[in-house]
């Protein structure tokens, strides 16, 4: 060991950066398999308040993160989808999920880390198709190998970082400055968007005798759940009222419960020093007992909290013009009207153009169901929208590129551009050539089989469905959501595939509606695989490195009507 303690420390940062690596392929995995069910099932587990708990815990524990629940539950708010007294409710029931994964992977299973290494490797090596539950189910046992490899890892070397004189000196100053403490430990949570990561390493360092300051173990405790708390409202800077509500709330919520602890330091310390076990499981425990306690006390007032956010929290669009735009100028008005917080303002009117799209689908659905196709004019009336305030986000990002911002805001505006006209391209498909195969079907007085009907429907709402992710992932702007969309959208490329093998069936077997409708049919699935891609473009900004030379190639293709 050196004197310093500089060999240890840059080793233990090796370990904390693996197991943050692990964290997130496990939770990769885990989302690319189940994430879609989940968005789903969480408005469905609102029935009371502890069924919801229960739901937010179960779905922390499953994707090992509190964020990533944090990031469905505001959006589906945002969504209107779930009120924000139970997204409150959801949140705490993750917070607790996620502390009891943290307790999970303190128990004694280093010894299996090589069979999961194995077993991981084997799985994900052994299916080349990306969505394969098994090629993800290897990625899972990856990311928890590496978990258990860098907790082994860490119990080894801060043994002797805990014996560096200098090391001391740090966590004894940070012992007087319990406030600095809690912020250090909040930053350090906020940049790694895992709670379980720095627990788990915090928890080591402490299982190595680096510190018996009660006090200090507890105000890093403390930091740790603030950090939580932080990437949510980042992300939500630019949703809904609804949405910011929920990821406030929960932020104050737990600001209250770091007072609390604060005024009960003394109590708080003596329930550490007889909970039973090793340091480092008392930290861990001491977490877990830190969101129960969330729960006891703000849960069931998760109604009143709501509706003192709404005073903070209100909705301030002007609804004078709604074809207009509400959050930036109009194009002819770029260089003379400001706008406060330029890139999140861009963000919002491109989600009301992606909402129009998605009104748009969901008008086209009800048409293909009614059978009155020759309905199209509120279609019409839309796709004038989309026109509209494409030509508002264009001018305005243009005008962005030439004001100072930062690299990160450059790409995004640049990303947000593009995925634009992808966007009102797809409005005048819809508007155009998908009303124009529902005008020739009219015209020529037939209808689609009952199978081909049933087939369009799982694809419009499937691509409706992908349409509302899509605004999720504008929304968070975080590479766990952008997998999301990109696996969507490769589904909907194998549901077309399928579907078009279905017809070809029929035709063969002679329906006859099948041979009718035959033209239209294909036509509309073209269309429909050609918009999913075209909504999914933003997920391959947000993950270049994901992003394969044929789905670049697909991007960039034309659309020939």
């Amino acid at each position: 060991m050196t004197e310093s303690g500089t060999y240890e420390l840059t080793m233990i940062l090796g370990a904390a950066t693996l197991m943050l690596w692990g964290v997130r392929m496990a939770r990769t995995g885990v989302m690319r398999m189940y994430g879609a069910e989940i968005r789903k099932f969480l408005p469905k587990a609102l029935k009371n308040r502890l069924i919801a708990l229960l739901a937010g815990a179960g779905s922390a524990t499953i994707l090992q993160s509190s964020i990533a629940v944090a990031i469905f539950t505001s959006s589906l708010a945002a969504s209107g989808v779930i009120p924000v007294a139970d997204g409150l409710v959801l949140m705490l029931g993750a917070d607790a999920g996620s502390a009891i994964v943290a307790a999970l992977l303190t128990l004694n299973l280093k010894a299996f880390w090589p069979v999961l290494m194995f077993l991981g490797y084997v799985l994900h090596s052994s299916y080349s198709e990306t969505n394969s539950p098994i090629k993800q189910l290897g990625r899972i046992l990856l990311g928890i190998a590496m978990i258990l490899v860098a907790l082994t890892f860490m119990g080894q070397v801060s043994s002797a970082l805990a014996e560096s004189e200098l090391i001391r000196t740090i966590i004894m100053s940070l012992g007087n400055e319990l406030f600095i403490a809690l912020l250090l430990f909040a930053i350090l949570t906020w940049l790694a968007h895992s709670s379980i990561a720095i627990l788990l390493f915090w928890a080591s360092l402490v299982q190595a005798g680096i510190t018996d300051n009660s006090a200090l173990i507890i105000a890093a405790i403390l930091g740790i759940n603030v950090g939580n708390s932080i990437p949510p409202i980042v992300m939500s800077m630019n949703q809904a009222a609804p949405s910011r509500r929920i990821v406030v709330g929960h932020g104050l919520i737990k600001l209250a419960g770091v007072v609390g602890c604060f005024i009960c330091l003394r109590l708080i310390q003596g329930v550490y020093h007889i909970v039973p076990g090793q340091p480092g499981f008392r930290v861990v425990v001491l977490h877990i007992l830190f969101n129960l306690l969330l729960i006891v006390f703000f849960a069931w007032q998760a109604g009143a909290i709501a509706k003192f956010m709404e005073r903070f929290f209100v909705t301030t669009e002007k609804t004078t013009d709604d074809n207009g735009p509400k959050y930036i100028p109009e194009a002819s008005q770029v260089d003379t009207v400001p706008v406060a917080f330029p890139v999140l303002s861009l963000t919002r009117e491109i989600l009301r153009i992606l909402g129009t799209i998605q009104n748009m689908l969901e008008k086209m659905l009800e048409l293909l169901l009614s059978g009155k196709y020759e309905d199209t004019e509120e279609i019409v009336r839309m796709e004038e929208k989309v026109d509209r305030l494409f030509k508002a986000v264009r001018a305005y990002a243009v005008f962005l590129t030439r004001k100072d911002l930062s690299n990160a805001e450059q790409r995004k505006v640049s990303a947000l551009l593009r995925y634009t006209a992808s966007l009102e391209n797809s409005g005048d498909v819809i508007s155009k050539t998908m009303v124009g195969i529902f005008k020739s079907i009219k015209r020529s007085d037939y209808q689609f089989s009952e199978q081909g009907k049933s087939e369009l429907d799982m694809l419009f709402r499937f691509l409706i469905g992908t349409a509302q992710l899509a605004g999720e992932v504008i929304m968070a702007w975080h590479p766990d959501t952008a997998e999301l969309l990109i696996e969507r959208k490769r589904e909907m490329k194998n549901m077309c595939h399928n579907s078009s093998k279905e017809h070809v069936q029929r035709l063969s077997q002679g329906v006859s509606n099948a041979l009718a409708s035959s033209s239209g049919h294909l036509d509309l699935i073209s269309e429909l695989r050609w918009i999913s891609t075209q909504i999914s473009s933003i997920g391959y900004d947000i993950l270049p490195d994901e992003s394969s030379d044929t789905e670049a190639e697909e991007r960039l293709i034309g659309h020939s009507e």
